[in-house]
């Protein structure tokens, strides 16, 4: 090999290594539970709109979310229709529809890939950050944590935007950081674009342009060598400048946000009652309940002390490029911080910053243990081993998320054995929320003619279905419990069980879940759980004498 291959090889390895690991941890288990749009929440939602746009609708009538996410996950079914269209697996585009959207999931699976892949790319992002800030060293250890952070590596499993945001988000902050140091017009475009992307892939990314702003209006620089701060009236034109390209990104990519105002206006102002008001069970409010739930189970309390004890010092030690790197998550947490609704992954675009601050931190502690000991070029493989230290939580709630995941869900147990003791078709009660009911929608339209699903929050229940099945689940912290109501439980009564699908221990104290989100893995507690979904107890109507 020669010299500069094996130089190359040597300087790339770690980072090659730490991809590779971050990948096994995104997309092991990415097809967990399909057909079933309900295993995690929200995902019907992006299959339902994906569909639309690729039957040439364009218009995706939802709004909770910006747009570019489901036109993303479009765009990636295109290549896949046309390959399995010349290969005859499909007779068109109706077909298409059919077998990859309900009858298979495969929407939902590629709107997973999409996450899985945006997930994988921010490691790389959050990697050449580091660089720009610190040094290599610190660098491979931010991009390790950000592979091995629970929170993250969860959510990149799911066909929601949240993990898209992310990787804009830090496209953004590197695309400023280069500004910073190159002060031309084409790096100011192209931050202020990211940050168009972040806005049009979920609406708080809209605070990713803070760092950029805040670039051009202080002249703050990461490097010293950077281009000397501009005139007043030079800063006024780069502001203008990237507002416009911002809003320009944001509308090419959701353009219904303006030829559907009234629908798009509606939506906003839905969301942030949402967020005000509160979803399900009261947390209390998100500065608390993100602190002590979404990300102290969600990155493990090593990570996120280090991390937020390293912005902190980091901020101490260089203010001007320490504002850089803490504006956006300070001023994200307070705004996100500041309602009722804490869903686990709204706190998703602070987690690469812990990551930074704490790579920082454990690289400091490393370099001075290192000249303690009179071996300063030991700093690298003392880092090594305090971040093993910080990140061994994380990683092992990963560890254990995808064994779990991997295993067969109770919904689809307690379809299968429906479809198997019904052949000729049943009337099946389903008792629970929509995220509850067994997966028995094997047909076109989501429904399967000879299995109809009758639920009782949708439409009147039969009188005698053949078949009550109840869901129970942790409804609230520490009490475990079904939605079955005194009528259903004299009804169930008469009837005969027939199956038990245990998923958890209903006993367990150490169970943690992302409370809000009908997702029904938990954040800790992990040995207390037996498979996903909800515990499923199947009731049969008695046989006539």
């Amino acid at each position: 090999m020669r010299p500069d291959v094996s130089l190359r090889v040597r300087r790339y390895a770690p980072l090659a290594a730490v991809l590779v690991i971050a990948a096994l941890a995104r997309y092991w288990a990415i097809d967990f539970c399909v057909p079933f749009d309900q295993c995690r929440p929200d995902e019907d939602a992006t299959q339902s709109v994906v569909i639309r746009v690729f039957r040439r609708t364009y218009n995706p009538l939802f709004f909770d979310w910006p747009s570019l996410f489901m036109y993303a996950v479009t765009l990636s079914l295109v290549p896949y229709f046309k390959f399995g269209w010349w290969m005859g697996w499909f007779r068109g585009e109706g077909h298409f529809i059919e077998y990859a959207g309900f009858a298979t999931g495969n929407v939902i699976i590629h709107a997973r890939l999409v996450s899985a892949t945006a997930g994988l790319f921010s490691v790389w992002l959050i990697y050449r950050i580091a660089l720009r800030l610190f040094d290599r060293t610190t660098a491979l250890v931010a991009a390790l944590f950000l592979g091995l952070a629970y929170l993250h590596a969860r959510d990149s499993h799911f066909g929601v935007p949240d993990v898209t945001l992310v990787m804009f988000v830090l496209l953004a902050l590197l695309c400023a950081l280069r500004f910073a140091e190159s002060g031309t017009t084409r790096d100011l475009v192209f931050a202020a674009a990211a940050a168009g992307f972040a806005t049009s892939t979920k609406y708080n990314g809209a605070l990713s342009v803070l760092p950029l702003v805040w670039i051009v209006t202080t002249g703050a620089r990461p490097r010293a060598q950077g281009p000397r701060p501009p005139a007043f009236p030079e800063r006024l034109r780069q502001l203008a400048i990237a507002g416009v390209v911002m809003v320009a990104a944001f509308v090419l990519t959701t353009p219904y946000s303006v030829l559907d105002w009234e629908r798009f206006s509606g939506a906003l102002r839905g969301i942030s009652e949402h967020l005000a008001t509160g979803h399900g069970v009261m947390l209390g409010r998100g500065w608390v309940s993100h602190f002590s739930l979404s990300l102290w189970y969600g990155l493990g309390w090593p990570l996120l002390l280090s991390g937020i004890l390293g912005l902190v010092f980091y901020v101490w030690q260089v203010p001007r490029r320490g504002i850089v790197l803490a504006l956006f998550p300070v001023t994200y947490y307070l705004g996100v911080g500041s309602g009722f609704t804490v869903f686990a992954r709204y706190i998703l675009p602070v987690v690469p910053f812990l990551c930074l601050g704490a790579a920082f931190a454990v690289v400091t502690v490393a370099g001075w243990a290192a000249r303690r000991l009179s071996q300063p070029a030991r700093t690298p493989l003392i880092a090594a081993v305090l971040a093993a230290v910080v990140i061994a939580p994380s990683a092992w709630s990963i560890l254990q998320f995808n064994r779990l995941l991997a295993k067969t869900d109770s919904r689809l147990i307690a379809g299968d054995w429906i479809l198997a003791n019904f052949p000729n078709g049943a009337t099946v009660n389903t008792v629970g929320r929509m995220s509850t009911r067994p997966q028995l929608f094997v047909g076109h339209q989501g429904r399967s003619p000879r299995h109809p699903v009758m639920d009782i929050y949708d439409q009147a229940a039969p009188p005698d279905p053949d078949v009550i099945v109840v869901a129970t689940t942790l409804v609230a912290p520490g009490s475990p419990g079904s939605d079955a109501t005194d009528e259903v439980r004299a009804k169930v009564a008469t009837y005969t069980p027939v199956l038990v699908i245990d998923a958890f221990d209903e006993t367990s104290t150490r169970l943690v879940y992302d409370w809000q989100d009908e997702f029904y893995i938990p954040l800790a507690g992990f040995g207390d759980v037996l498979r996903p979904g909800p515990k499923l107890t199947i009731y049969r109507k008695p046989r006539g004498p």
